[in-house]
């Protein structure tokens, strides 16, 4: 029994087995250790919208009451050519310049890239405030498929400031909501484009005309 007890003593501390509590420390302490949880940090840290970019944003439809008509314009004499005078509307872009005035300077890229994609991340809810000639007759799903067309349509050069010289009437206005919940906005009219990105930037372009779908 005696030579049992020690046989077993000497394979407890035998050098040849060394104690694990010894490798679990020496690793806590090796550089690769550190690297790995480091990894793993970063992995979990990755934003959970990635799996969702390619997912169509929530459509809303909530149009801006119109501003009612002050009083000098009230009492204005009333028209007696028979002809009516249309309401005049805010001019293209001023959603835009109101989150910033135009700058000079551009940005091109090597290949073609979506205005979705240039927003900087993903769009969460689009809503329309205003429809501009769709305002004539509104159509859900066919205004749906016009603003996805708009993100849809690639670029390769945008600018800071509109760089056109032609007059373009009031468009559609949308508000922005990002995955996180801050908002932007985007204008189109007739192909011409305005909007600020996730980092809040301001960026104009022109895209050819998104054909309307037929309802």
């Amino acid at each position: 029994m005696r030579d049992a007890a020690t046989q077993c003593h000497d394979l407890q501390y035998n050098p040849v087995f060394p104690d694990h509590r010894v490798q679990e420390s020496d690793m806590l302490r090796s550089p690769q250790y550190f690297l790995v949880i480091l990894a793993l940090a970063a992995i979990t840290a990755q934003p959970t919208y990635a799996q969702d970019k390619t997912k169509d944003p929530k459509f809303v439809i909530d149009l801006e009451t119109p501003a009612p008509a002050n009083d000098s314009k009230a009492k204005e004499p009333v028209n007696t050519g028979g002809t009516a005078h249309a309401p005049i509307m805010p001019p293209f872009g001023k959603a835009c310049s109101s989150l910033g005035a135009a700058k000079d300077g551009y940005r091109d890229f090597d290949s073609p890239v979506s205005i979705s994609d240039l927003f900087g991340a993903p769009i969460e809810v689009i809503t329309i405030r205003r429809m501009g000639v769709w305002q004539e007759k509104p159509d859900r799903e066919a205004l749906r498929k016009h603003i996805m067309a708009v993100l849809n349509a690639q670029t390769v050069e945008v600018s800071r400031y509109a760089d056109w010289d032609e007059a373009v009437p009031l468009g559609i206005v949308a508000t922005i909501q990002f995955y996180d919940h801050t908002k932007g906005v985007l204008e189109e009219s007739s192909g011409h484009v305005c909007f600020s990105d996730y980092s809040g930037t301001l960026w104009w372009l022109r895209i050819p005309v998104p054909p309307k779908p037929q309802p």
